[in-house]
């Protein structure tokens, strides 16, 4: 675990090393040694590169730029960011409604959870949550959907709700909602049809696809969100854990099974050993152990 825990804090790849010190290691931000990380990522070429996509002054760019900061385990008071989400708030429309729920998650992940807006966006979005811990389909004009699930249930869109509640719930905000998701997932073994135990919901899905958009989300995200939302260790997901497992090397380092053709970020070459793919895991495993379910 040693070898794994100084891969991921190496230096190269400052992003990687501020969220394994702050999340995994849990150390104080005052920390000497979390204080050098902390001035190396904000000088760093990862960063610059995410907070030039604001300057083109489009919707898409915001919404990767804020996933990117968010992945990297700043806030808005780290990075002066509150200019730009302002004007993405502004700007949101239809073309985003897939992508908001993820965009609510990055806002809370950076700290604007306080901001009206956020929180009037937040008890809308988990108005919808149905019975069966599943969100509709956002398009009404489709008869069917990869997710197969019953009455255009979407896999997809649900598992950025699973996100956003994680992120609510690390900071301290539990909703009545939080519990028909979980029961969602462990319904379905986490990944797989109820009815056909032996097939996962969407193949893609069932993979370490990182980094993640509202459409692309890979399977240590989604015990990441489980994890948090203490359900990880219910017996149903032990199928899922196990594939996950199963996405190792004989080092232990997690593959990153696919990625964008231009990620929005710099994340390492599809096929080889992910630091990110491999920190969800560890994270995941971390809040496991320690967090209560929320049942």
């Amino acid at each position: 675990m040693n070898n794994i825990i100084n891969w991921l804090l190496k230096d190269d790849t400052p992003e990687v090393k501020y969220r394994t010190m702050t999340e995994l290691l849990g150390m104080s931000k005052d920390d000497l040694e979390v204080k050098k990380a902390y001035e190396n990522l904000l000088s760093s070429k990862s960063l610059n590169l995410v907070m030039d996509k604001f300057k083109y002054n489009k919707k898409w760019e915001d919404i990767n730029a804020f996933l990117a900061l968010a992945e990297f385990g700043l806030t808005h008071v780290d990075i002066p960011i509150d200019e730009y989400m302002e004007r993405i708030i502004k700007n949101m429309n239809l073309s985003m409604k897939c992508a908001k729920i993820l965009f609510l998650r990055n806002l809370v992940s950076l700290g604007y959870y306080e901001h009206p807006w956020v929180q009037e966006q937040i008890l809308l979005a988990f108005s919808t949550i149905r019975q069966d811990g599943t969100v509709r389909c956002l398009d009404k004009t489709k008869k069917t959907n990869d997710s197969k699930l019953l009455d255009m249930g979407c896999y997809r869109q649900t598992t950025t709700y699973l996100l956003l509640a994680a992120e609510l719930k690390k900071a301290g905000i539990i909703l009545p909602q939080f519990e028909l998701l979980i029961k969602f997932y462990i319904n379905h073994y986490v990944a797989f049809h109820s009815d056909d135990p032996g097939k996962v919901i969407i193949e893609d899905m069932a993979g370490t696809f990182y980094p993640i958009d509202h459409v692309h989300i890979g399977l240590q995200m989604i015990m990441y969100g489980l994890s948090v939302l203490g359900a990880a260790n219910h017996p149903n997901c032990e199928k899922t854990w196990e594939l996950l497992d199963s996405k190792k090397d004989i080092e232990s380092k997690y593959i990153l099974s696919e990625s964008f053709a231009e990620p929005y970020f710099n994340v390492g070459m599809v096929g080889q050993p992910n630091k990110w793919v491999t920190l969800y895991v560890l994270l995941s495993e971390k809040y496991r152990t320690n967090s209560e379910c929320l049942k």
